[in-house]
């Protein structure tokens, strides 16, 4: 059964600021964010003399996005102006500015090629006998990507990448990829999330129905 999430959680407003209001009017409770009013698909309500109203609204309206761990019942909201990322292989690394723009140019180019199912663009950053090149079939369309943290290997680097995806519903996966002498020795998926509701920029947002 699929479970609507548009989150329908209510969040307790416990101090109210300048970038977020809460105006009375009429027995209704509106919400202001930025100057603009929001409408929820849930009107806030009134409890206990405490102002509750949807997570989801808000958070997105600040330009953040927020997801849902069904495994885990947890709700993650990321502010997308604040850092946020965490250090999976505590590891320091000392790359020279222009490896590591040649390291990230081969990872957007994999991704080019294989949004677009190109296996002449996934070749040329690749080594020789590198077999993960999507043909046919149907795949979702990437739309945005972030690269997590990297560590140092024996031969080279392995980098992992956020990657979000869209076909019919927003998907999250985590990607691995191997890198050596210059081109991309392996490639796979470590990990899969849902996704609620994205934020490409303001103004680009994209949510499940």
């Amino acid at each position: 059964m699929k479970k609507k999430l548009m989150i329908s959680i209510f969040a307790v407003v416990i101090s109210l600021s300048a970038v977020v209001g809460i105006a009375f009017a009429k027995g209704t409770i509106k919400i202001v964010v930025n100057g603009q009013a929001v409408s929820p698909d849930v009107a806030p309500r009134m409890i206990d003399n405490r102002v509750m109203v949807p997570i989801s609204y808000v958070s997105k309206a600040l330009g953040a996005n927020v997801s849902w761990d069904q495994k885990n019942q947890t709700v993650t909201i990321k502010d997308n102006n604040v850092s946020s990322q965490e250090d999976i292989w505590k590891e320091e690394l000392n790359i020279g500015s222009s490896s590591w723009a040649g390291v990230r140019n081969l990872i957007a180019i994999h991704i080019a090629g294989f949004d677009n199912r190109d296996d002449e663009l996934i070749k040329s950053v690749a080594v020789e006998g590198f077999d993960l090149i999507p043909i046919g079939g149907m795949y979702p369309a990437i739309l945005d990507y972030e690269i997590v943290d990297a560590q140092r290997t024996k031969n080279g680097l392995k980098v992992r990448v956020k990657v979000i995806t869209y076909e019919d519903k927003l998907f999250g996966e985590i990607w691995d990829y191997e890198i050596a002498q210059g081109k991309i020795k392996t490639w796979k998926r470590v990990q899969s999330f849902d996704v609620n509701s994205y934020t490409v920029f303001p103004g680009l947002s994209y949510k499940n129905e």
